[in-house]
């Protein structure tokens, strides 16, 4: 498949249509994560629009971070995702720069489109790192790079081209596979052959929904494009990482799901984080600590697939994703 994809790549890439006369910017958006245990107040209050949180939840938070080692991995994670995504565009030329901005944490979206307009880019095409569309999630992240843009442009705006769904892309979905299989083949090793499959993905509001959102729809086209592929024994679909704001989240959460597979008798479950490309709390905290011990709890042998991170096969479904949207 990748051969197959660099053919293509090198017949493209001799179309001067399809190039600006300069460098093309690629903008990767992330959450952003604290780089200490001490940043989280101020982080906390950048996700939350500058409102300050009540310290029972700041301990909360701090309390998860420190479990998992006193920080997040994601930005640098995110780094070599930028690095390897930046090779993989310029094996014919140095036609593209990769950029990382972040919405609650430094390097943050409005200093980062600063540079990109200061380094002259003739094109911009920006994706949020979260494969699924979500009104509370990829419109968050255009908002803030488009109002970065106002403040910041001086002259004339380049071409923005703006990136939203890529939930059931070829090589993104061949990513999942090859980390599902890697799990099971550890798993079967240990003596376990009817496994349960949980994917996970991030829960939002339920009012979302309401309000014309297609976040659910997003997800199952993940999931169905997953599964046709893998065939699992059983397998379930569930929210993780309810906020904390008193409002209804989507579900089914996993721990009901979890509760629903130990009425059946002491079972391995795999859980497939499907909303996730990068190592961050919700993995290493969420899963790996919370749920487990729940699992524990109800008898159960919890497993987890290893994220993305900078899998050579997440590499080409993001390089696929910008010439797809080049055209």
């Amino acid at each position: 498949m990748l051969k197959q994809w660099l053919i293509w790549f090198t017949n493209i890439s001799m179309s001067k249509s399809l190039f600006p006369a300069g460098k093309t910017a690629v903008f990767l958006m992330a959450h952003g994560a604290p780089t200490s245990v001490n940043d989280i107040p101020l982080y906390l209050k950048n996700i939350r629009g500058g409102t300050d949180s009540s310290p029972e939840v700041i301990q909360i938070i701090q309390e998860r971070y420190e479990a998992i080692g006193g920080s997040s991995p994601l930005l640098e994670i995110t780094k070599v995702q930028a690095k390897e995504l930046e090779k993989f565009l310029n094996q014919n030329g140095e036609n593209f720069k990769v950029y990382i901005g972040m919405r609650n944490w430094a390097p943050y979206i409005q200093d980062v489109v600063n540079q990109m307009l200061e380094d002259g880019v003739e094109k911009i095409l920006a994706l949020c790192l979260a494969p699924q569309y979500s009104t509370w999630s990829t419109k968050l992240y255009f908002k803030a790079f488009n109002d970065a843009l106002e403040k910041n442009l001086k002259g004339e705006l380049p071409p923005v081209q703006l990136i939203g769904s890529w939930a059931n892309q070829p090589s993104l979905i061949d990513a999942f596979v090859e980390k599902y299989h890697i799990a099971m083949d550890k798993i079967n090793s240990l003596g376990y052959e009817q496994v349960h499959t949980v994917f996970t993905i991030h829960s939002i509001p339920a009012e979302s929904l309401e309000l014309g959102d297609f976040y659910d729809k997003e997800y199952d086209s993940t999931v169905k494009a997953i599964v046709e592929r893998i065939k699992p024994y059983r397998w379930y679909q569930a929210y993780q990482s309810q906020g904390m704001i008193p409002v209804p989240w989507l579900g089914p959460t996993v721990e009901s799901v979890l509760d629903r597979i130990a009425k059946i008798g002491s079972k391995p479950v795999l859980i497939v984080p499907v909303g996730f490309v990068s190592d961050h709390v919700e993995i290493l905290y969420d899963i790996d600590i919370e749920f487990s011990e729940y699992a524990r709890s109800k008898n159960l042998k919890l497993f987890r697939t290893e994220s993305l991170n900078n899998s050579p096969l997440f590499t080409e479904a993001l390089a696929s994703v910008v010439w797809e949207h080049l055209v």
